[in-house]
């Protein structure tokens, strides 16, 4: 079992793109090879490990669980995994979480295990965090300091949620896998068998948002890859997410991330 010194990645295993180092705390933004394999390791510090492109499968115990651009995993200090990574490799960002950050937030009541979580709200997270790493200054202590407490109290919150029903599981699935298809709540809640009503109760429960907001930021999450990772078009890539036109991708995009597609190509390219 090897230990690693916080987020930090041994030589040869993954490219580090960006570091910041700040008093407390440091920012890593590490690019993975694809089909890398990590036998069983532990790191140093406890992190927030956000999944910023590609994918892994993460092995600990006797578990294991997939991790893609919409999640976020919290790792407490010494916790052994190992991870397989995908075809495509993996784009992963990290905040390193100090001992005292970490005995602030129990004291609140954060129980201190590990967690994993995955929603499209990590992708809002996840870019609030890449543009401290772009830009970092005086401030940004005190930024990724609330950042990591607000991922914190949201996974808490959604694991404090009423247990997922097999409907909701099923039409998140079906919104994952179809996003770019015409959506609505009749036909999803027609597609898995159950009362529209009853869909929209138990997944807002399940997942902390209506299944319209959900479809709109799983097809945000899909533009947003396509426009740091292509030089396809704006509009093409409107229509492939499942927009009508590259008006109505704007608007949502704005919407959601502050920012044109433009506007976040030119920032993130």
């Amino acid at each position: 079992m090897t230990a690693i010194t916080g987020p930090t990645i041994a030589p040869g295993l993954g490219t580090l793109l960006r570091r910041v180092e700040l008093p407390a705390a440091a920012l890593t933004a590490t690019a993975y090879p694809p089909r890398l394999r990590l036998t069983p390791h532990t790191h140093t510090g406890a992190f927030l490990l956000f999944v910023r492109d590609g994918g892994f499968l993460e092995r600990y115990g006797q578990r294991s669980e997939r991790c893609d651009r919409f999640t976020c995993i919290y790792r407490p200090a010494y916790d052994e995994h190992a991870n397989e990574f995908d075809d495509a490799g993996a784009t992963l960002t990290a905040i390193d979480l100090s001992p005292a950050w970490v005995n602030r937030l129990r004291e609140a009541g954060f129980a201190g295990e590990r967690f994993r979580v995955r929603s499209p709200f990590v992708d809002q997270f996840g870019d609030r965090l890449d543009a401290e790493l772009a830009a970092p200054d005086s401030m940004s202590e005190m930024v990724i300091e609330s950042l990591a407490t607000e991922v914190i109290v949201f996974a808490s919150r959604l694991a404090g949620r009423s247990e997922r029903s097999v409907w909701a599981e099923r039409a998140r699935r079906l919104i994952e896998e179809g996003f770019a298809s015409p959506l609505s709540l009749s036909s999803i809640a027609a597609a898995v068998g159950v009362h529209p009503v009853h869909l929209a109760r138990q997944f807002r429960a399940s997942q902390g948002c209506t299944v319209g907001e959900y479809i709109r930021r799983v097809r945000v999450g899909y533009a947003r890859r396509e426009l740091v990772m292509t030089g396809k078009p704006i509009a093409e890539i409107a229509f492939a997410a499942g927009f009508s036109d590259h008006s109505q991708l704007t608007k949502t995009f704005k919407r959601i991330t502050g920012r044109s597609p433009a506007a976040y190509r030119a920032q993130h390219r």
